[in-house]
């Protein structure tokens, strides 16, 4: 039989162990669960195949900015270090461009040889968003725990020497690990002293809870993602719901009208045609904005001439049909009188 582990068809460099004190880690696995979120942001259609979209959007949206360029009659996208004479308003002139896979070294003049794609119009990104709101739910995660664990714990313990403390010590280890804990002797014991640690906990509790589904909704608020962190009230006014809706998408806009205005320039510069525009969850705004015309009735649309008439002249059986019916009835109500 064999002795290997299954490992959920899951690849094996994977570390499954999950630290809470490991604040580095927690908040970089964070930041990349985000940006495989926010990476569906936008739906690019023409692109060309040496450039895959989650390539260009992730070199956005953890870069700022990306450079486009033709070489070796395909087109690629990449980082490099801005520089040259600055423009009239402090923009960069030229960007470094190295390459080793392509063997391609070389200083290109922007919107000469190149065009500068921007994530947001001051280039900045979305590491920023990430890495605040990441460390603010590390810290809140690592209260949450402790205030878990601390509840299975009524007293605080007090000691009086190294042999009770150590004691204490592994009584408490158990506890958190989720063990039954345990003193071995009476006089260990009575060197023990506790008090309770009030009525609070409850209270502490919800409130840690209620700090951190702030902070998510506040985090999915940033990216244009509408998500409630209002738990007391059972409902909320329309008012608030169009507050919310309304702050929310100013980044994400910024961000469309970033893309537009460089792909605008690459179609011009190289003659191709793509376009980009939002895309998932993003994308319901868009639907939601439609005018109902636009959307429905879409298959019962009359092509030609022929079909018009044919509808009219249905129209006007029907019409007669109905005014025969009439005087029938009209002719049977005389007769009843």
């Amino acid at each position: 039989m064999s002795n290997e582990k299954y490992d959920w068809g899951i690849y094996r460099g994977i570390n499954f162990k999950y630290d809470y004190k490991d604040k580095r880690t927690n908040i970089r696995n964070f930041i990349a669960y985000m940006l495989n979120r926010s990476m569906l942001m936008f739906k690019y259609e023409g692109l060309p195949e040496t450039i895959p979209s989650y390539e260009l959007e992730r070199m956005l949206q953890t870069q700022g900015f990306a450079c486009f360029t033709k070489v070796n009659e395909d087109y690629y996208v990449f980082n490099g270090g801005l520089g040259g004479e600055p423009d009239v308003y402090g923009n960069p002139t030229t960007i470094v461009i190295s390459n080793p896979a392509l063997n391609f070294n070389k200083t290109l003049t922007i919107d000469k040889d190149c065009v500068i794609i921007l994530n947001d119009h001051i280039g900045v990104g979305l590491i920023p968003i990430y890495s605040k709101y990441g460390t603010l739910l590390a810290e809140s995660e690592i209260t949450m725990l402790l205030a878990t664990v601390n509840k299975r714990v009524n007293n605080l313990i007090s000691v009086s020497d190294d042999i009770t403390a150590e004691s204490a010590r592994l009584y408490l280890k158990k506890l958190h690990e989720g063990d039954i804990g345990f003193i071995f002797e009476n006089k260990l014991f009575e060197s023990l002293k506790s008090r309770p640690t009030g009525s609070g906990d409850n209270n502490r509790l919800s409130d840690i809870v209620a700090y951190t589904q702030y902070l998510k909704a506040s985090m999915f608020n940033e990216i244009g993602l509408n998500a409630n962190f209002n738990m007391k009230k059972e409902r909320m006014i329309n008012r608030e719901i169009d507050i919310n809706t309304n702050s929310i998408y100013p980044l994400v806009d910024n961000m469309l009208d970033s893309r537009k205005t460089a792909i605008d320039k690459i179609n011009e510069m190289y003659g191709l045609n793509i376009t980009v525009e939002f895309n998932s969850s993003w994308a319901e705004r868009e639907l939601e904005n439609t005018p109902p015309e636009e959307v429905l009735y879409t298959e019962e649309v009359v092509e030609d001439e022929e079909d018009i008439e044919s509808e009219i002249d249905n129209n006007e059986d029907i019409e007669e049909g109905l005014e025969d019916g009439d005087d029938e009835l009209d002719e049977d109500g005389g007769r009843d009188e």
